[in-house]
């Protein structure tokens, strides 16, 4: 259904009707119950920090291990509800350079040499850099893209994952 017919659904509606559509929304999806939590109280940082942890669990144990298994696609997934909630790029952005530092830690830990795994961080390193880009928050990121530029040599050498961050750093313009 297009948002046009969704939009002239809705206006046939009464206010107790659509109330209850929203309340029924509520009740039946867990992102839709995050977006209208957000949507009334719309606290950031506290966002942000749901997210950072949601992150965290997702590629370590409560005890700080790391886990054995994980799913790349389950923290990218994390990364774009957040992004849905529609906060300041400054808070996203955060989040997109955290979710490469969890990566990176993870492979680190957990000394995996596995080529996929490592291109699981030079994706999200460029999508974290496109971000930045796009919203002009180079100058207040740039210190922690070089960290985790620096971080990156605890890679395999073979895997040459320094060189290829600081590829998509010259592909995208981050560096002048």
């Amino acid at each position: 259904m297009s948002k046009t017919k969704l939009k002239k659904y809705l206006q046939t509606l009464t206010q107790e009707q659509i109330i209850q559509v929203v309340m029924d929304l509520y009740d039946a999806r867990k992102d839709a119950k995050e977006y209208l939590e957000f949507f009334m109280n719309p606290d950031s940082a506290a966002a942000l920090e749901k997210a950072k942890k949601d992150l965290y669990r997702n590629y370590f144990t409560p005890q700080g291990r790391t886990r054995a298994r994980v799913s790349s696609k389950a923290g990218s997934d994390i990364v774009a509800d957040f992004i849905r909630l529609d906060t300041e790029p400054e808070t996203v952005a955060d989040l997109m350079l955290y979710h490469v530092e969890v990566i990176i830690s993870r492979l680190v830990l957990r000394h995996l040499v596995r080529e996929t795994a490592w291109n699981s961080v030079v994706t999200n390193f460029r999508k974290a850099l496109d971000y930045i880009l796009a919203y002009n928050l180079k100058p207040t990121t740039e210190r922690r893209v070089e960290k985790l530029l620096e971080y990156s040599h605890h890679a395999p050498p073979y895997l040459r994952v320094p060189e290829r961050l600081q590829q998509e750093m010259d592909e995208c313009g981050f560096q002048n």
